[in-house]
């Protein structure tokens, strides 16, 4: 019944605990909670358990930093993107290379600089006057919302380009960009980069670059819908929940019929529920049948405290 292969986001932390052994150390549930941005702990936890469940991972009660992979668990850290990630990782490829050309393009121009964690590279609003290349280290960009928290909108690593569309359209930075660790860059200023795009294979290259992360812009905006959906999806599920052990859940109407009752399009409550399966809340039975494997999520998520960016 269930799948013998790790789910997209189980792959995505088995593939940190593989790189975090290779630093020589075992993180804590808080820190894979703060690095996929979960709120809950609990989240992560039952992560765990399913990963454990398979075979993946093994970890001792009530010990800290016990979490480790076993040899199934860091093979499949290796083997088992491709084929569950494709269309991601096709996308993700495509605007990698469109990067490395517009760094081997630019590479006379850029000037190297490094930042301890924790560094500041701008703040929300500050005008934009560096065009920024990361060859290693993690980032993240957020906003100071209204009531004081801040929101993290994007998480950053080598290979990608920063500060792209404010740069050109001379407006200020819209979000602040802080380092998540130690990281090295390289930036070109406004004047260089207006000088080496008198050259027509460097304009076409930042113009390319452009267009993808236009296109990874649309497939974000496609995914907040959805994200809006899947809190409401979750709840409905949760109503519907047979079976004290085995959470089995059987749609009471057609799926055209049960989007309508929730205010949804067809398409959207299809795109959620296919969504809950891949992030392995779900394992669908048949039409219109479905088993809860991570009921604790899935009433967070019913509930709102599961935050959007944590299904992605």
């Amino acid at each position: 019944m269930f799948s013998d292969g790790p789910t997209p986001v189980q792959l995505r932390i088995l593939r940190y605990l593989r790189k975090a052994e290779e630093g020589g150390r075992a993180p804590s549930y808080r820190e894979l909670a703060d690095v996929f941005g979960w709120n809950a702990v609990a989240t992560v936890r039952e992560h765990v358990v399913a990963l454990k469940a398979k075979g993946f991972v093994a970890f001792t009660p009530y010990e800290a930093r016990s979490l480790r992979l076993t040899e199934p668990g860091r093979t499949a850290a290796v083997v088992a993107g491709p084929k569950r990630e494709t269309a991601y990782a096709t996308q993700e490829t495509s605007i990698s290379a469109a990067a490395q050309e517009v760094m081997d393009l630019l590479a006379p121009w850029l000037q190297p600089r490094s930042y301890a964690k924790g560094a500041i590279i701008w703040r929300e609003g500050d005008r934009a006057d560096r065009l920024v290349i990361v060859d290693a280290g993690r980032l993240r960009a957020f906003r100071q919302l209204a009531d004081g928290r801040t929101a993290t909108v994007l998480q950053l690593g080598a290979g990608e380009v920063l500060g792209f569309a404010p740069f050109f359209d001379e407006g200020g930075y819209p979000a602040t960009v802080e380092t998540m660790e130690a990281v090295k860059i390289r930036y070109v200023v406004r004047a260089d980069l207006v000088r080496a795009m008198r050259e027509p294979r460097v304009a076409m290259a930042l113009l390319g670059f452009l267009a993808r992360r236009l296109r990874k812009a649309f497939d974000t905006i496609e995914q907040l819908s959805l994200h809006r959906a899947l809190p409401r999806v979750a709840a409905a599920l949760l109503g519907l929940v047979r079976g004290e052990e085995f959470h089995f859940v059987t749609l009471p109407q057609s799926s055209k019929a049960f989007a309508e009752a929730l205010g949804l399009a067809p398409a959207t409550l299809s795109r959620a529920l296919a969504q809950l399966v891949r992030e392995g809340i779900l394992h669908r039975l048949g039409p219109r049948r479905y088993q809860v494997l991570l009921a604790g999520q899935l009433a967070r998520l019913g509930e709102g405290e599961v935050e959007q960016n944590t299904l992605r």
